[in-house]
């Protein structure tokens, strides 16, 4: 039952075209959304 579960979970996030948000798959969507504001850099610098 759980990986019939997790089967489906990771289609519905990585498969499914959701047509609200321009038929992306919400992984995808979600990627999108948060590229611009994604900062690889370190808060702090360690001396």
């Amino acid at each position: 039952m759980e990986l019939a579960t997790l089967s489906w979970v990771h289609w519905h996030n990585t498969n499914r075209l959701d047509g609200y948000r321009g038929d992306v798959p919400p992984a995808e969507f979600e990627a999108a959304f948060y590229a611009p504001t994604r900062n690889d850099q370190p808060l702090v610098e360690i001396l």
